[in-house]
């Protein structure tokens, strides 16, 4: 699918020419849950096995990744976001289709022959 827009279709409308306002809340939640999360396990579990301590900091560090995820740009959709978006909610509206054609009833249809 080719979609051709002008260079700056949306240019008015982005935040730093990628990014709306709930885009950036999105990004931003994640990455200060997962910000929060690091800071009180340090504190409380810091003295641990360092095993322990790596999957957990991992663990927490998958709010911020996924919500990063979610607003990455991706080709004609504006985000990750907006194209999961779209699909579900293609999933939920049901489907009408419009038939755009010659219809003919029935076979009694009498075919133009032409005589010599």
């Amino acid at each position: 699918m080719i979609f051709n827009a002008p260079k700056d279709f949306k240019r008015g409308r982005l935040i730093a020419n990628k990014y709306t306002l709930t885009d950036l809340l999105i990004a931003g939640t994640g990455v200060t849950m997962s910000l929060i999360l690091e800071i009180i396990f340090f504190i409380v579990f810091l003295n641990k096995s360092l095993i322990r301590n790596l999957a957990f900091a991992v663990l927490f560090l998958l709010p911020a990744g996924i919500s990063i995820l979610f607003v990455v740009p991706n080709g004609i959709y504006h985000n990750i976001f907006t194209f999961l978006e779209l699909k579900a909610m293609n999933l939920r509206q049901p489907k009408m289709y419009i038939y755009e054609g010659i219809k003919h009833y029935g076979s009694d249809r009498k075919e133009e022959t032409k005589s010599p």
